[in-house]
């Protein structure tokens, strides 16, 4: 099944596919980029449908509609590479939905190159004449097969040609097969992820893929929140995914069993990046914590601020001094070892006679889990005040009993300093 890759960044899109598919002129691509930023401001719904293929010598960027114009230049292009070689071709139905900021955004769907060629043979439309504009906005209408000839002529008093569209005998037709055509693809295409579809490309090709550039907006998002939580692994939204950058990555990658790759950042310099998709975020994001791993999950908010996704906190994962039952017994726990996936216990069912023991991670979570609320909350809050850290309740006290000072003395604050290890 087809797999569709819906509001995506289209440019960086197929500029990535094309890094790992075509050998050679890759500078075919940018003559693509550029339609692609053209298109996407223009008024016409037609302009926002285009095929796009990738060989291992250039790409194309086709207009959708002139595809299906019999002996169009387009026509014969796409057919082309199907009928006279044998060279293997990623294809792409496209659909621009408009620009954000420097961004195209749209759709791709993946095509079957060779059944998409011969099903398209069957459904051209023949074409009778041009509509030929020249620089002075005068349009001629002239036969298809003579046009070109017929309008130079005219050059000499209109200027050079400015543009020509394929006028078809049968109009409506044609548009009755495009959008039939359309239909069925998205019909019949399933959504997914472009980051594991790439990826995938990659290992099938056995090339390094190259990453998304990391933009200097998000490099500062970024930055501003590892400062705020150093000790903790930020999974930061970007592209679909949840990423992780430097230190924290080359942490996170083993624990997930994820690739470690390298990320180009606007303005110069790399990053080592790990991560996973979006969807798979509850799940990933426990694997850190369970492996003693303070978690922030971060992404942009309607105002464009990071707002948190989750905060996992290695503490609350089992927290020290918990007491809890287990199996009828009433058990306290006294120390917690991630490194050796022991938790210590004390059975203190008879509180004359403790016996310490211990007890795998993973037991002593289920346990965790089962617990009524409250166990676990008097726990946090336990810890909380052996680490000095107030609870939120008693924040809100604190705050009501010095509002009348904060009114008549603000205290300094001291500047904290920047650590380069925490930034990009």
């Amino acid at each position: 099944m087809p797999m569709k890759f819906e509001n995506i960044d289209l440019v960086d899109a197929l500029r990535r596919i094309m890094d790992i598919h075509t050998q050679n002129y890759k500078e075919d691509f940018e003559l693509d980029a550029k339609l692609l930023y053209d298109l996407a401001s223009s008024s016409s719904a037609e302009d926002k449908h285009l095929l796009w293929m990738s060989r291992p010598n250039g790409t194309y960027l086709l207009p959708e509609r002139e595809v299906y114009v019999e002996d169009s230049y387009e026509n014969k292009v796409w057919e082309f590479y199907h009928d006279q070689t044998r060279d293997p071709i990623l294809a792409y139905a496209v659909e621009i939905s408009g620009l954000e900021g420097d961004t195209v955004k749209g759709s791709l769907i993946e095509l079957d190159y060779a059944a998409h060629v011969e099903r398209m043979k069957q459904l051209t439309v023949p074409v009778e004449k041009m509509a030929v504009t020249f620089e002075d906005s005068t349009t001629f209408f002239l036969p298809f097969r003579s046009y070109w000839r017929e309008a130079k002529p005219l050059e000499e008093k209109h200027g050079e040609v400015a543009s020509v569209s394929y006028l078809p005998e049968n109009a409506a037709e044609l548009d009755m097969i495009l959008r039939r055509e359309r239909f069925k693809t998205n019909f019949h295409a399933k959504n997914g992820s472009i980051e594991d579809h790439i990826h995938k490309l990659a290992v099938q090709h056995g090339v390094t893929e190259k990453l998304g550039i990391l933009p200097l907006e998000a490099q500062t998002a970024y930055n501003a929140v590892k400062e705020a939580h150093p000790e903790a692994i930020v999974c930061f939204a970007q592209n679909g995914c949840f990423e992780i950058y430097g230190e924290d990555a080359k942490k996170a990658a083993p624990m997930l069993g994820t690739k470690l790759l390298i990320k180009e950042l606007e303005g110069g310099g790399q990053v080592a990046v790990t991560g996973f998709p979006k969807e798979l975020w509850v799940a990933k994001a426990k694997e850190l914590w369970g492996q003693g791993n303070d978690v922030l999950l971060t992404q942009p908010g309607e105002n464009g601020r990071q707002e948190t996704v989750k905060h996992l906190c290695t503490a609350e994962y089992i927290p020290v001094g918990m007491v809890m039952d287990m199996d009828g017994k009433t058990v306290r726990v006294d120390n917690v070892d991630f490194t050796n996936d022991s938790v210590s216990l004390t059975d203190i069912t008879d509180k004359k006679n403790p016996v310490p023991f211990c007890e795998q991670l993973s037991i002593v979570r289920s346990y965790v889990e089962a617990a009524p609320a409250e166990q676990l909350l008097k726990a946090i809050e336990r810890q909380e005040r052996r680490t000095k850290k107030p609870s939120v309740l008693a924040k809100l006290k604190d705050h009501t009993q010095s509002a009348p000072e904060r009114q008549t003395k603000t205290p300094e604050r001291a500047n904290k300093p920047k650590s380069k290890e925490m930034e990009i």
